[in-house]
């Protein structure tokens, strides 16, 4: 009965947002820099490629990256309501210990890629650059789309690429990931 007790005691006391989502999330950063600083909020976490953990809160985050000649980005993180803790209807225990461990929020997106320009490019080159960071773009944005063979996301691409929809095909589906997939394209092009 104790057991029982006890059991029970936990699921009232718990938050459904801090057991599922935990009180921390894991936000990874890239950027075509490789080895650019990150700092979250103006302190520095790592170097690119990484991953970074967010006390969850109710607080937006903001993450720089900075590298030597290349312009500092900056992408903010919004905090949103976490889904999860709608679950949460067993008692008002356990939304407070949502709302306190910050399980009740969770960050937006919770993967972050930058297109870093780098100082001191000509006209040329920044057009060039804007190029591939919307082709980069689309390929990790419609990615599953794309792969699936969506013939009106492949058409937009082979606009914006020049490539035709056929190759874009093989290029999207010869590659393990996203990222590669965004990569083997700006490849071709560039």
């Amino acid at each position: 009965m104790k057991k029982f007790q006890a059991v029970i005691a936990l699921f009232l006391l718990s938050g459904c947002g801090t057991v599922f989502s935990g009180t921390q999330q894991n936000v990874t950063v890239n950027t075509n820099a490789p080895k650019a600083k990150v700092y979250v909020n103006g302190m520095p976490m790592c170097s690119t490629p990484c991953a970074v953990d967010l006390k969850r809160t109710s607080g937006n985050v903001i993450i720089m990256l900075k590298k030597e000649g290349y312009q500092d980005a900056i992408v903010p993180l919004t905090s949103q309501f976490n889904p999860v803790s709608i679950i949460n209807l067993s008692s008002v225990y356990s939304r407070t210990t949502d709302f306190l461990s910050g399980g009740v929020w969770k960050y937006s997106p919770d993967a972050v890629y930058v297109e870093m320009d780098r100082k001191d490019m000509t006209k040329a080159e920044t057009e060039q650059a804007r190029k591939i960071s919307q082709i980069r773009r689309f390929v990790l944005f419609n990615h599953a789309a794309l792969k699936s063979g969506h013939q009106e996301h492949l058409a937009s691409l082979s606009v914006l690429t020049g490539l035709k929809t056929e190759r874009l095909g093989d290029l999207i589906k010869n590659a393990p990931d996203e990222i590669a997939a965004a990569d083997k394209i700006v490849l071709t092009v560039v």
